[in-house]
């Protein structure tokens, strides 16, 4: 009972905006602005919270978020990638007490494979255990942004990628692995 009577620590105003209120599955669960996981370089809103949890002497750092909205699902890849977050534990049901929870962002059988804007998404394995699901998710970045790219190898390496022929066999190849990538999709 002690913990209901705890006041939030700032106004939320993101999570409040107008433009972000679509984004909330909830009007009155929102990610504090000092916590809260920005997206992109714009610093793009998505209902979510860094949390840090002390056990002992380590520190675990988390990323705590609602379950997806089907407007959200390519926001929630996203985060995945830009904090490169190697596992999820999903905490909620699809569906409870007849109410959605959380619409379903992970590939599954029998189209074991999700199309986004940015990301595609492929499901390697799964297995049913008594208490819960292991999915094991390919995660493919498809925007390969290649003058980052460069800039990046640049600031590792002086001299990378000097020509124009360079420069373009980075496209090349990237071109070459989208196609292998969709010829082995067969969805």
């Amino acid at each position: 009972m002690a913990l209901e009577h705890i006041k939030p620590i700032d106004d939320c105003r993101t999570g409040k905006a107008p433009e972000n209120r679509d984004k909330n599955r909830y009007q009155d669960i929102l990610p504090y602005d000092k916590t809260r996981v920005p997206l992109g370089e714009n610093n793009g809103y998505i209902n979510a919270s860094y949390i840090r949890m002390k056990v002992g002497e380590e520190e675990h750092f988390y990323i705590i978020t609602q379950g997806p909205l089907p407007s959200t699902i390519a926001d929630f890849w996203q985060m995945v990638w830009e904090n490169e977050s190697d596992v999820i534990a999903m905490m909620t049901k699809e569906v409870e007490l007849g109410k959605v929870k959380c619409h379903r962002y992970w590939p599954e059988p029998p189209h074991e494979s999700i199309d986004l804007a940015n990301f595609h998404l492929r499901l390697g394995s799964y297995q049913i255990l008594e208490y819960f699901i292991i999915r094991i998710i390919e995660v493919i970045n498809k925007q390969f942004n290649i003058k980052q790219i460069v800039r990046d190898l640049r600031h590792q390496r002086f001299g990378m990628i000097q020509t124009k022929d360079q420069y373009l066999f980075c496209y090349e190849v990237v071109l070459k692995v989208l196609q292998n990538i969709q010829a082995m999709d067969p969805y």
